[in-house]
């Protein structure tokens, strides 16, 4: 918790004007139009990068695939989603996020990451839940995954649940303030949210996270 304290330290205090800046990009997202429930309540930017000695590369932009082994909904094809905005991108904010998650889990900061990054704004209506996880509790065949809170509005619902390989419960929390995270080794447990739904139903209801999913990289 202590090294989290710290992360939101920075982003708030020394970085301010920069970390709201980094979380108003949410509300530039696209809808995703291969929700296979029908559903229109999930928006999304796409990028891939490169990490090693703390310096940012962004890869030249692809379509999103996941197997079918690890997406039962989702996965087996490619999915075309935009890329990141410059401005988001070049934003030191995102550089800060990715350096304090490798240094918990990176031997050396000589090591290559490979990092699938997505943004996330999912919304929920009178008439239709909001599904953060729409695959269900799963796996995304990455090393390490972290998944950080930039805004929570509105909502209800939205429990984080984490599992052994077993699928035994080991914990669940809710993801409240911005900057509040969840960082797992995808090796060792699933994970999953339970779906959202307005608080006060007159009003718009949105959560919006930071999804980076870390693949230890061939040199």
């Amino acid at each position: 918790m202590g090294e989290t304290n710290r992360l939101q330290q920075q982003l708030t205090c020394r970085m301010g004007q920069a970390y709201k800046r980094f979380r108003q990009s949410w509300s530039g997202l696209l809808l995703d139009p291969y929700l296979r429930d029908g559903g229109n309540y999930r928006y999304r930017r796409y990028s891939v990068f490169h990490w090693k000695d703390n310096e940012l590369e962004v890869l030249p932009h692809e379509p999103h695939y996941q197997s079918s082994h690890y997406n039962r909904v989702h996965g087996g094809f490619n999915r075309h989603f935009r890329g990141w905005l410059p401005t988001t991108l070049n934003n030191p904010v995102l550089t800060e996020i990715i350096r304090w998650s490798t240094q918990q889990f990176s031997r050396s900061p000589t090591e290559l990451w490979r990092i699938q990054a997505h943004q996330f704004r999912i919304i929920a209506r009178p008439d239709q839940q909001g599904k953060p996880t729409p695959e269900g509790v799963h796996k995304d065949g990455a090393e390490y995954i972290l998944i950080m809170m930039m805004d929570r509005h509105n909502i209800s619902g939205g429990v984080s649940r984490i599992y052994d390989n077993t699928m035994h419960p080991l914990g669940e929390g809710t993801l409240e303030q911005a900057g509040d995270l969840v960082l797992v080794n995808d090796h060792a447990v699933y994970h999953g949210v339970t779906e959202i739904s307005p608080a006060d139903p007159t009003q718009p209801a949105w959560r919006d996270v930071l999804v980076l999913t870390f693949h230890k990289a061939k040199v």
